[in-house]
């Protein structure tokens, strides 16, 4: 059973979680129909090319991580939270609409529902941070930066939408930016957030080991989006910018897989966080193997083409879609699990 099925169909949980979760679950079924009628629409009339893969995956992460994300991050039900749930599906429809449409002036008012959308999840996150005094607890300001972070790759969609030229950058750079602040920085941040949150460090080595890693996952989408900046005239800063948030990620998915995922109670969501993680570590080998071919002598022929189609998928469908299934059943199926 594929975890995009499961998503669409497994939504049983515990009756004191219903109340809940219920708008994020219905926005998350409503964005798997609407990225597959995207995705149905762009192969019938579009020529696929690597711009079409990248507003797939960014289609696919505004109507279906996006929401799962915001209910990893135990929100509290605000109207400001209220209104960021009650502007998603609309917003999603018109960011979808933009696509469709020459950029320009049409698609940047089509785009900025998105980009409102993303400000309020900000703005939210903000106010939650300082309300709840969450830089007390490392864990959840990984997981609130994810959702402060994501109002930069909205920003990023409404300038790709106005077709104009972006400091040095073409379509596709402008556009992978966007994705790169609805992957890299609000879905890893709020998975190893949560992960860090749930998991029981018997270890005190490991357990300050995870929270140094966590401080280079905090910052590291910043040092990311310097590095794509200034990449072209100095390659060098891409490469420090990628090591720096590809290595410890992959540590973080290593000890995931040791101390985390064996405590899991469920087998499905043990092969999900495993496969989840094993992604991970392919799709950063390709982005440190691409960041390496810039100052390197060897080349890998790793162009942007073959990264968004293969860095691009894995990351969103085998570890971003594998890894908040996993986290969703344990958090929410497992009856000996007690969520906040």
């Amino acid at each position: 059973m594929s975890p995009l099925f499961f998503l669409s169909k497994s939504f049983s949980f515990k009756m004191e979680n219903e109340v809940k979760t219920m708008s994020e679950k219905r926005l998350t079924i409503f964005g798997i129909c609407s990225f597959i009628s995207f995705v149905i629409l762009k192969v019938s009339f579009d020529i696929i090319d690597s711009l079409q893969y990248v507003q797939m995956l960014l289609v696919f992460a505004y109507g279906v991580l996006i929401p799962l994300g915001l209910q990893f991050a135990h929100t509290r039900r605000t109207k400001l939270y209220l209104s960021v749930l009650n502007l998603h599906p609309i917003a999603l429809l018109l960011a979808i609409g933009s696509f469709f449409v020459t950029p320009g002036i049409l698609s940047t008012i089509l785009s900025l529902p998105w980009f409102l959308f993303t400000a309020l999840i900000s703005l939210y996150g903000l106010w939650s941070f300082f309300y709840h005094k969450i830089w007390t607890r490392l864990h959840e300001t990984v997981i609130h930066a994810g959702m402060i972070y994501i109002v930069i790759g909205g920003g990023w969609l409404v300038l790709h939408r106005t077709g104009s030229s972006i400091l040095h950058f073409d379509g596709i750079i402008i556009l992978l930016t966007s994705i790169h602040f609805h992957y890299a920085a609000f879905v890893t941040l709020i998975a190893f957030g949560v992960i860090g949150r749930e998991m029981h460090f018997s270890n005190k080595g490991i357990k300050s080991l995870f929270q140094l890693l966590s401080i280079f996952l905090l910052v590291g989408p910043i040092f990311v989006a310097v590095g794509i900046t200034f990449g072209a005239d100095y390659p060098w800063i891409e490469f420090v910018a990628v090591t720096e948030f590809v290595v410890p990620i992959a540590i973080l998915s290593l000890l995931t897989l040791l101390f985390f995922v064996p405590t899991l109670p469920k087998a499905l969501s043990k092969i999900l966080i495993t496969i989840a993680c094993l992604s991970l570590f392919v799709s950063m080998t390709f982005a440190f193997l691409y960041g390496y071919e810039g100052i390197g002598s060897l080349q890998f022929l790793l162009n942007i083409p073959l990264m968004v189609f293969v860095h691009g998928m894995v990351n969103a469908f085998g570890f971003s879609l594998c890894m908040f299934s996993g986290l969703y059943i344990y958090l929410y199926q497992d009856s000996t699990h007690s969520t906040v």
